[in-house]
């Protein structure tokens, strides 16, 4: 199931925008709301088409058949926005298409990770956002375009595109802080020595530690469609309007990341020489046990020698030189003599 919201900018009163919102269906798209017509009558405007469910089957859902007539995209385009997981922009002859991720969920198991992929397809002063399974705050988006109405009206389709990339980065700081407080809980448990269960922390290090490469490697492919998008190849972006923030949030990610992944290295490291640590002292106890009665052992395999020639000595003084021993090496191990 589809459901589709254009944000229309129609015109300009008192150089302040005036956008139109309204939810679509396929039928306005055939006729009031159809493409070609709307980009005649505003100066830009932008199509939020969200898949509720994904298609697996594209090539019998009725309904993407019909979206990629409307749309007139193919459905190898929609096919790339579903499964293709490369970040990339591709100038066609009819539009631009860009691929762009973000992680919308921090995992603390190794298949906890939730990302989110968006295809943005641009074409003159119309910009078309299609994903799939979660719903983007576009409401609040447009919001932010009332605080500086004259960016929105300058920079047009550019100011558009890279706002809404840094609306789709944005969660990714929330990541990281899930994985902080989850590395900080991690760490203090160790220190602590708390009874934890070795298989559950092992499992969620590794998980974040592998969240982290691919997070690492979905920020740099986005970095480098920011780039392509300033490139003099790409002349329907305004180079102005191309915010210089957006390639710090991304370098300022990546770094965050950089230190996170030293720190999950650490804890690991921490982990298994606590794991070593405790293993030690199990085997300093039965070493220290085994010293106290290597000697007793020792009198009582010399006296239990079935030899004729030995002295025979009564069962009681036996007992009474083991016992002795034993109490004088206590006596010792008390007195730090004896280590």
């Amino acid at each position: 199931m589809a459901k589709m919201t254009y944000y229309i900018v129609r015109d300009v009163i008192e150089k302040h925008p005036v956008i139109e919102t309204c939810e679509v269906s396929l039928e306005d798209l055939r006729d009031e709301f159809n493409i070609e017509a709307v980009k005649k009558q505003c100066k830009f405007c932008f199509l939020d088409v969200f898949l509720e469910e994904s298609p697996f089957d594209l090539d019998h859902n009725q309904e993407i058949l019909d979206l990629t007539v409307l749309l007139d995209i193919s459905l190898d385009t929609f096919e790339e926005i579903i499964q293709d997981s490369r970040p990339r922009l591709d100038d066609y002859q009819e539009y631009l298409f860009i691929l762009f991720k973000s992680i919308g969920k921090h995992p603390t198991e190794i298949d906890g990770k939730s990302e989110h992929q968006c295809g943005l397809i641009i074409d003159e002063n119309i910009l078309m956002s299609i994903h799939v399974g979660i719903p983007l705050p576009l409401d609040k988006l447009f919001r932010l375009f009332n605080r500086n109405p004259q960016m929105l009206i300058r920079g047009g389709i550019t100011y558009l595109s890279t706002t809404y990339f840094d609306a789709l980065i944005d969660p990714t700081y929330h990541v990281l802080d899930g994985w902080r407080k989850l590395s900080d809980d991690i760490e203090w448990s160790i220190l602590s020595q708390k009874r934890v269960d070795q298989q559950t922390t092992l499992s969620r290090l590794i998980g974040i530690r592998e969240s982290i490469f691919d997070t690492v490697k979905i920020l740099q492919a986005d970095r480098e469609v920011v780039n392509r998008m300033k490139s003099p190849n790409m002349p329907i972006f305004k180079k102005e309007f191309i915010p210089p923030e957006l390639d710090d949030h991304i370098r300022h990610l990546l770094d965050e990341q950089d230190i996170l992944r030293a720190t999950i290295s650490d804890l690991m490291n921490l982990f298994f020489n606590a794991e070593s640590s405790k293993t030690n002292r199990v085997l300093s106890r039965y070493t220290f046990v085994t010293s106290i009665l290597l000697l007793p052992s020792l009198i009582a395999g010399i006296f239990g020698m079935n030899n004729i020639h030995f002295p025979q000595i009564s069962f009681w003084w036996v007992l009474v030189i083991m016992v002795s021993c034993m109490g004088g090496l206590w006596f010792l191990f008390k007195k730090k003599q004896l280590i």
